[in-house]
C-alpha cells in the first residue's frame, strides 16, 4: 500500500454528449496512471486494486440520455455491475433525477416510444454545490451544459432508457436498454432533495472551505480531495502534493495528512462509510 498522497494523468473520456474525466479509477474500462513518487507510471489498479469508487468530473455539452443503474440486487438478474452514485453541481444547471409520484412499469414502457418521457420526471433547478444521491434503482439525466463532480461504486453499467429522440450523423438512433431499465427500476425510490452533503455504505461526501491548515487523521479507508475553487497544499509523513482547482488526489489508508490554503473549497469524499473526522 502506498504511504504518500497520489495524484494522477488525466484520464478523459468523449461522447456523443461531450467529455467526462475520470479521475480516480481502477475500473478496467479507464484505470488511472499514478504521476508522483516513486509508483510513478503505475496503473492505480496495479498499487491499489481494491479501491472501491470511481469519481469523475462530467462536462455535459448536451443532456445525457435518460438512464438507470442497477443495484446490489438487480444487477445479477440483468448481468451488470451495482451503481450507485451521487452528483455535486460544479455550476447551476437542470438536472432530472427520480420518476413523479405514481409513476408505474406501464407508464414506462408507454412513454419510450411515444416520445414524452421528459412528463415523468422529476426536473430540479440545480444550484451549484447542490448534492444529489442518486441510488442504483432510481432514473435520471444530467442536462444540457451541465457540470458536476461525481462519486459512484467502481462501476461502467449503464441502461440507457430514453435518448430524447436523438439521432446520429447517418439518422440513426442509439442502442437503448428498455428490458434491462425496466427489470432494474426501482419505483419505491423518492425524487431525491437537494443536500450539501452525502453518506452511504458505499462512500461519504463532504464541501469544506480551506483557509489556513486542516489536520486529518489517518483512516481505514481511501480519501480523495478534489479542489473545487482555490489552490490547496496537501502533505503528509512522506511528502506533499500542490493541487489546483479542478485537480484530485488520493489519500492511502492509514496516512495521516493536512491540507493547508489561504482560501479553498475543497471536496472530502471517503470510500466506505462516514466521512472524515477532521481534527
Amino acid at each position: 500500500m502506498p504511504d504518500y498522497i497520489l495524484k494522477f494523468e488525466k484520464n478523459v473520456h468523449t461522447a456523443l454528449w461531450g467529455e467526462e474525466q475520470w479521475l480516480v479509477s481502477v475500473h478496467p474500462s479507464g484505470p488511472v496512471t499514478i504521476a508522483n513518487g516513486p509508483l510513478a507510471g503505475k496503473s492505480l489498479a496495479e498499487v491499489c486494486p481494491d479501491f472501491p469508487v470511481l469519481v469523475k468530473v462530467i462536462d455535459a455539452k448536451r443532456r445525457l440520455s435518460v438512464q438507470v443503474h442497477p443495484n446490489e440486487r438487480t444487477a445479477p438478474a440483468t448481468g451488470g455491475e451495482p451503481k450507485t452514485e451521487m452528483w455535486c453541481m460544479l455550476d447551476d444547471g437542470v438536472i432530472y433525477a427520480g420518476l413523479k409520484p405514481g409513476v408505474r412499469a406501464g407508464d414506462v414502457a408507454a412513454a419510450v416510444p411515444e416520445g414524452s418521457f421528459e412528463n415523468l420526471m422529476v426536473k430540479h433547478n440545480a444550484r451549484k454545490g447542490d448534492v444529489f444521491f442518486i441510488p442504483g434503482g432510481l432514473v435520471h439525466a444530467i442536462g444540457d451544459g451541465v457540470r458536476l463532480f461525481e462519486l459512484q461504486q467502481s462501476s461502467n453499467t449503464t441502461y440507457r432508457l430514453y435518448d430524447w429522440g436523438r439521432v446520429d450523423a447517418e439518422g440513426r438512433p442509439r442502442e437503448l436498454h428498455v428490458e434491462k431499465s425496466l427489470a432494474t427500476i426501482d419505483y419505491s425510490l423518492a425524487a431525491p432533495v437537494a443536500q450539501k452533503e452525502a453518506d452511504c455504505p458505499f462512500f461519504s461526501f463532504r464541501q469544506i472551505a480551506v483557509a489556513g491548515r486542516v489536520d486529518m487523521a489517518g483512516e481505514k479507508a481511501y480519501k480523495v480531495f478534489f479542489v473545487e475553487d482555490g489552490e490547496v497544499a496537501a502533505s503528509c509523513e512522506a511528502g506533499g502534493v500542490a493541487l489546483r482547482a479542478g485537480e484530485c488526489a488520493l489519500v492511502p489508508p492509514g496516512v495521516k495528512c493536512a491540507v493547508e490554503s489561504v482560501n479553498a473549497r475543497l471536496f472530502v469524499a471517503r470510500a466506505a462509510g462516514r466521512a472524515p473526522r477532521l481534527s
